[in-house]
């Protein structure tokens, strides 16, 4: 399924960047759709997308007043992570990365932080076992603005007689022919909530983007990295860390 949802990934958000298991807060979704913002990633002078939680906690906490310093206390109390940790490993790490410079005893943004995507709508795709997609797709409405589940249309009237419960979790719900065409059977709405866990989401996403390539690390099973269950697997040309 994964070939033909990557093809038609404008159904969900129209001249989406496409990329495959993206770590999140979250899970791991199936298909992560980007909106990109060029001229936010432009903004940030070459310095690379943030991998860690804690990094895009600490960015956004100095991003709440970026006129004044906050010091290196304002910053625990923020991110909730004490001092210690704070003045040894994760401000010394965004400094040498070009995003936290020192303002004497305190710390501000080397840039205004800002989003590097419009949008982000993350895709589950099953084959017939939609309550598991759904748990999936579920949680991820903490990190998208939108979460998709998708079904094989054989095996979809199942999951559309209990549309109610994707209204109640907020989850869209569509169907995949096999000549690749989508049906929209429940559209969720728009939601941005959560923050740090969105802007990691698309801060690794992206990271993934400029290095070329278009999945994260597949996964295995037994050591052996499970194929996509129809089709060919687009992950295969162009998975990082294998």
């Amino acid at each position: 399924m994964l070939a033909p949802l990557a093809a038609g990934a404008a159904h969900f958000l129209p001249a989406a960047q496409v990329l495959f298991e993206v770590p999140c807060t979250a899970g791991v979704p199936d298909l992560v759709l980007l909106d990109l913002d060029l001229d936010a990633i432009a903004r940030r002078c070459g310095t690379a997308p943030l991998t860690e939680p804690v990094d895009v906690r600490v960015m956004l906490a100095l991003q709440t007043s970026p006129a004044l310093p906050m010091s290196t206390q304002g910053v625990s109390a923020s991110v909730r992570v004490s001092t210690d940790h704070l003045r040894r490993t994760i401000l010394p790490r965004l400094v040498a990365g070009g995003h936290v410079e020192r303002a004497g005893v305190a710390w501000r943004g080397a840039y205004a932080f800002q989003s590097l995507a419009r949008s982000v709508v993350t895709v589950e795709a099953k084959i017939r076992n939609w309550r598991g997609g759904l748990a999936q797709a579920t949680r991820h409405t903490a990190v998208a603005d939108q979460a998709w589940l998708v079904l094989d249309a054989r095996r979809g009237r199942a999951a559309a007689a209990h549309a109610d419960w994707f209204s109640t979790y907020d989850v869209g719900l569509a169907t995949l022919s096999t000549d690749g065409e989508l049906s929209t059977l429940v559209r969720p709405n728009v939601n941005r909530s959560r923050q740090p866990h969105r802007e990691l989401l698309i801060e690794r996403a992206v990271r993934l983007h400029l290095a070329g390539a278009i999945s994260g690390p597949l996964p295995r099973v037994f050591g052996t990295v499970p194929m996509a269950s129809t089709g060919d697997d687009p992950r295969l040309a162009g998975a990082s860390g294998r």
